[in-house]
């Protein structure tokens, strides 16, 4: 296995273990259910991550039709940036699964 493929590995069950504590931890003013809000605060963040969302899936798309390009460390960021972003979405998911709609300001 190639170092690349363990790093995305780690990152992925990093995820999984932080949806899992999220899906644990979630109530009202708990920072598993709450942490939606710092985006809204700091909109850079929030174009910031929208913007490696887009970019990770414009690589990962492009190296879909050309296998040379899965050997760039472009196509690794590009790995990390879509774990990283769908790691937000499914914490998200999951505390609201455990906990519903909860108040947090």
């Amino acid at each position: 296995m190639r170092d690349e493929t363990r790093k995305i590995l780690f990152h992925a069950l990093v995820w999984v273990a932080l949806t899992a504590l999220a899906y644990n931890t979630a109530g009202p003013y708990r920072f598993a259910s709450c942490w939606q809000i710092i985006p809204l605060y700091f909109p850079p963040l929030s174009i910031l991550l929208f913007a490696i969302f887009i970019s990770s899936i414009a690589v990962l798309a492009a190296a879909a039709s050309q296998p040379t390009m899965r050997a760039h460390s472009l196509f690794w960021a590009a790995s990390h940036g879509v774990i990283l972003t769908l790691g937000l979405v499914t914490c998200n998911l999951a505390a609201y699964t455990a906990a519903g709609q909860v108040d947090c300001v």
